[in-house]
């Protein structure tokens, strides 16, 4: 199943494309993604807390000895990136042609393997998902078949509780990464997670976050009319209705209120914003969009 999640294009997209980082952000290891630093050379730059997977001799012994917290000692052409996926694993991910959740988790693979290919770490969180780590930090170009193979595996969750996420993004990953959020935002208090996450991150700050909107053409404009069952993924029930053409306009009215009110939000809290129809092919999306939305280059 690893193998179909990625196309023979998407690794064209991995080999060409790099990220962009606007702000200082912190990563676990060196790597080939240069962000604005403090200076060059071996210069001391800051500490931060230990992660799994830092090598132990890194480790400042006179810190723990008086603070007893394992602290990393950075210099300052080390304070490198750290890409973290945030997918939301949902069921009313499960939804459309192409379904959202596969479009979703084929462009986290994608990233990660653009991460990956410029020296950079990679993780993937699910949203929903349990366990929420679905791929811890990984380094390294070889790395990619285990991120391909993590993200095969997952299926949608009943869950929808996105305190579990934000929590380990907060503590685990915060105020040193650059988070991407890749989710349809179709559930309740999608504001309060938006800010939760880009409080985590640090955006504006020392992090940054963005957010990939991902819909199925069924949802951008339904090809509906008449009598219909519409059916909550999520198990909240049936609900009988009939559609004609003026229904048909209010939700597209609905809908536009609704994406903008997304864009705006995402620009108040300093995320960066792009809407992935699943019909849309991600070779055109990635060198399109994602390079003018300013999380490519």
């Amino acid at each position: 199943m690893a193998e179909q999640l990625l196309e023979p294009g998407d690794y064209e997209l991995i080999k060409n494309l790099s990220l962009q980082v606007q702000l200082r952000v912190s990563g676990l290891v060196t790597g080939e993604q240069r962000s604005p630093v403090q200076s060059g050379g071996i210069e001391f730059a800051e500490y931060r807390e230990y992660q799994p997977g830092d090598d132990i001799r890194r480790i400042d012994w006179t810190v723990f000895l008086r603070m007893h917290r394992l602290m990393i000692k950075l210099c300052a052409e080390e304070k490198e990136l750290t890409l973290v996926l945030i997918v939301d694993t949902t069921r009313s991910m499960a939804f459309g042609k192409p379904e959202k959740l596969r479009t979703a988790l084929r462009a986290a693979a994608v990233l990660a393997g653009i991460a990956l290919a410029g020296g950079n770490r990679a993780a993937i969180l699910g949203l929903g998902a349990d366990p929420v780590e679905i791929l811890p930090p990984v380094h390294g170009r070889d790395a990619l078949f285990r991120v391909v193979e993590a993200a095969a595996r997952v299926q949608p969750s009943t869950a929808a509780d996105p305190a579990p996420v934000l929590n380990r993004l907060a503590t685990v990953y915060g105020r040193r990464v650059l988070a991407v959020f890749l989710s349809d935002l179709l559930f309740p208090g999608w504001e309060g997670v938006l800010r939760r996450m880009a409080a985590a991150v640090g955006c504006g700050d020392s992090g940054e976050g963005y957010l990939l909107q991902i819909l199925a053409p069924e949802e951008l404009d339904p090809p509906y009319l008449g009598e219909l069952t519409l059916v909550d993924l999520e198990g909240a029930g049936e609900v009988p209705l009939y559609l004609g053409a003026e229904d048909l306009r209010s939700y597209h009215r609905v809908l536009t209120r609704f994406l903008d009110a997304v864009h705006r939000t995402c620009r108040h809290f300093c995320m960066g914003y792009s809407l992935l129809p699943t019909q849309v092919p991600l070779a055109r999306f990635f060198t399109a969009n994602l390079r003018q939305g300013g999380l490519l280059a």
